[in-house]
């Protein structure tokens, strides 16, 4: 087979040592696709000698299933030659001598000589770097999967916590019920009693404006059993996972003093209420409830033990930018110096033994934060202690 003359014509001394010493394979293929000429490079690439190579068509560097689709597109670059340099979308597969299917990179550069046009191929093989993308493509896929199952996890983990949490609450809410179910009998008893005694005076009263009073008194006392029903109800139903509601701190918070005290039977303990109108706030109203009934029942609790004074709660609620605020102030003995931070952590209590488990203050930072809410304790107003709670206004535009 010929020495092709395109080599005589670049056959500088100088030029073909630079043009076989380089790293790369350089191919030359005139019109017809024919290879013409080839480096040492891309000879030991593909594992041919110069005089397999030269006169074949550089198909016979393409697998058989892709030669076609070559060389419509070898024809295509023909009608319209330019240079395309190596980079996205050059990326090939060539075929070895031995079949080997070998990954390469490849630019083209057109030109034209006395013998027609040609045009310049060189080829990197990129079978190393192919190798690095496919193992590094394997590494993402698996870190892809361990992020996902971590995700999922995550998740698991949330739901149960969000499900101890619901436990918590509803035991702590139990609890609270446990102490004024002893009391509730008084509550209930009392006007039970005048119900039956104006129901018997009835039976033989003649006097007609003396049984409408009986009857009055009878409806006044039903409707006071009623509501004390009613309150204790709605402290002790579960909660619901949606439906959050809008509630008003002001009915909240009286409703929360009722229970407070009834829980601990006591009629010693002073309780002013300062309440402005408030914006409603966005929650689920028997959780809001359990917040201030924890607050005001440590307050009463507190107070009570202040060696023989009358003990005085001051709860004041009132509307500050974005925020409905509440402060319950108590005139007990306060919160032992260093222990404000530890207040609100799990099982902490400075109770006796069978007073409580110390989990009502971790509830309740867990119920108001839920919300968007903070609480915090203020050590700067005197003695006793003061709870500042703070919820965002509910955005009623998006009820």
């Amino acid at each position: 087979m010929r020495e092709p003359t395109l080599v005589q014509d670049i056959s500088g001394e100088l030029l073909r040592l630079a043009v076989h010493a380089a790293p790369c394979g350089i191919l030359i293929a005139d019109r017809g696709g024919d290879i013409v000429f080839a480096n040492r490079a891309l000879l030991q690439m593909f594992g041919y000698a110069a005089d397999e190579l030269v006169g074949q068509p550089v198909e016979v560097l393409v697998p058989v299933k892709d030669a076609n689709t070559h060389r419509f597109q070898r024809e295509k670059f023909n009608k319209q030659p330019s240079a395309r340099k190596m980079g996205i979308g050059m990326n090939f597969d060539g075929v070895a001598k031995d079949g080997r299917i070998i990954p390469v990179e490849i630019g083209l550069q057109p030109g034209e000589t006395k013998d027609g046009r040609i045009v310049v191929a060189t080829v990197i093989d990129i079978s190393r770097r192919r190798a690095i993308e496919e193992r590094l493509h394997r590494h993402e896929e698996h870190l892809e999967e361990l992020v996902a199952e971590r995700t999922q996890e995550l998740h698991r983990a949330q739901v149960e916590k969000e499900r101890v949490m619901e436990q918590l609450i509803q035991a702590d809410k139990m609890a609270t019920i446990g102490t004024l179910v002893s009391g509730i009998g008084h509550e209930i008893n009392n006007p039970l009693y005048i119900v039956l005694g104006m129901a018997e005076a009835i039976e033989d009263e003649e006097d007609i404006s003396l049984r409408r009073e009986y009857s009055a008194q009878i409806i006044k006392h039903c409707k006071q059993i009623a509501e004390t029903v009613k309150n204790l109800s709605a402290y002790a139903q579960p909660s619901l996972k949606h439906d959050l509601q809008l509630v008003d701190l002001n009915e909240s918070i009286s409703a929360a003093v009722l229970v407070a005290k009834r829980s601990l039977q006591t009629n010693d303990i002073e309780i002013r209420q300062n309440a402005e109108p408030v914006p409603q706030i966005l929650a689920k109203s028997e959780e809001i409830q359990q917040v201030l009934v924890n607050i005001i029942r440590n307050g009463i609790q507190a107070s009570g033990n202040s060696r023989g004074k009358t003990g005085l709660i001051e709860i004041e609620c009132h509307h500050r930018d974005e925020w409905v605020v509440v402060s319950i102030r108590d005139t007990g003995t306060g919160i032992p110096v260093g222990m404000e931070t530890k207040i609100f952590d799990p099982f902490f209590t400075t109770k006796g033994p069978d007073e409580g488990q110390g989990l009502g203050l971790y509830i309740v930072q867990q119920i108001v934060t839920k919300y968007g809410g903070e609480i915090y304790l203020d050590r700067e107003s005197g003695a006793g202690a003061t709870f500042t709670i703070k919820f965002p206004v509910a955005d009623q535009s998006r009820q």
